[in-house]
């Protein structure tokens, strides 16, 4: 199978800039990727992802037909490994575009192509709810899981101890009304200080979370050690010399895994691998990415040879806008509330209601 053009479009309307890529290959099938770098957060713009994926057939070669379907989309993308380092983000939509052709040509869902089961199953997402304001924390988390959630993540943002004490209260009332097993996560952003992780997390084992995400800055984690509730590890894992050490690090628990920063579903499912083989588990979640790299991160959750813990992959207020701005788009591997599953193939499967503004499908 040989790329033979490209198309680039960029969205404004959205909530913040998107960059959607089309291939076509000498069968006119369709493969599709985007890019939705978080500003704060990814390492690059989307100017910077324009650049790196502009003429991209030109410097492709022909895909292995005979290849497995992994083996063959990495050697496409190896001659562009060391442009796309930097912006990881476009590296994620060209490698989703590559394997969605791939798809299309074997017969296969994505999470196929990576080696999953030809059924995989369904997992769950998180719902998630930032902690304040904290008098109604309870009431949104209870709501959340009548909608049929198993577990939420709070995003802690207290600056200071009596802040960190307000949301210990509400946090104690959101137990009290959703007792285990329903599955508690929280996640301070690495605000905290490695004795002030120390001291919270043993203050936060009264409710009993399931873990607790990246607690300290990346370069601490693996000094964190076993502390009164577990933790995981999220941002540390961008940094490939951390991965080993966090692996067999006592307290770590969880690998949580964004594709979109950890360059692409190849490279994020290597290091899951590694974790579930070293008995960690591992979450799967979005950087608030768009329609396509949504639903190809749900194609890696499901490909894992283990299920994953529920996934941060739950619809999000920019993908609104954005399956707006392309005209509707049906993305089966979000189609059941609460739930991710494999779009069972050919490709990605996400399809849409109009014309696309380059091609259409």
């Amino acid at each position: 199978m040989r790329v033979t053009a490209s198309r680039l479009q960029r969205s404004e309307r959205s909530p913040r800039p998107r960059l959607a890529l089309w291939l076509r290959d000498e069968a006119d099938r369709i493969g599709v990727g985007d890019a939705a770098p978080l500003p704060g957060f990814s390492p690059e713009s989307v100017d910077a992802c324009a650049r790196a994926l502009t003429g991209v057939e030109d410097r492709l070669g022909a895909i292995d037909d005979n290849a497995p379907p992994a083996e063959a989309v990495s050697a496409a993308l190896a001659p562009f490994d060391l442009d796309l380092d930097a912006v990881p983000a476009a590296r994620l939509a060209l490698e989703t575009a590559l394997f969605d052709l791939v798809g299309q040509q074997r017969g296969l869902s994505v999470a196929a192509c990576l080696g999953g089961l030809p059924s995989p199953p369904r997992v769950p997402v998180n719902g998630l709810l930032l902690a304040p304001p904290e008098e109604t924390l309870a009431d949104r988390a209870v709501a959340l899981a009548a909608r049929g959630y198993s577990a939420l993540k709070i995003k802690l943002r207290a600056g200071d101890e009596a802040g960190f004490l307000r949301e210990l209260a509400a946090l104690r009332e959101v137990r009290d009304r959703l007792p285990l097993p329903f599955a508690i996560r929280l996640d301070p952003n690495a605000a905290w200080s490695l004795d002030e992780a120390r001291a919270r997390l043993r203050a936060l084992a009264v409710i009993a979370p399931a873990f607790v995400e990246q607690p300290v800055e990346a370069t601490l984690l693996s000094r964190l050690g076993e502390c009164a509730v577990p933790w995981a590890a999220d941002e540390s894992l961008l940094i490939p010399a951390l991965v080993d050490p966090l692996l067999s690090a006592r307290g770590c628990a969880v690998f949580v895994l964004k594709p979109a920063l950890l360059g692409g579903l190849a490279r994020a499912r290597s290091i899951a691998l590694r974790a579930l083989a070293h008995g960690l588990d591992v979450v799967v979640t979005h950087l608030f990415d768009g329609p396509y790299s949504m639903a190809a991160a749900a194609e890696l959750a499901v490909s894992l040879p283990r299920p994953p813990l529920a996934c941060g992959l739950d619809r999000h207020d920019a993908l609104a806008a954005w399956i707006e701005d392309a005209g509707g788009l049906d993305i089966p591997q979000l189609a059941e509330p609460g739930w991710i599953r494999s779009s069972g193939g050919p490709g990605l499967r996400v399809t849409a209601h109009a014309i696309e503004p380059a091609w259409t499908r």
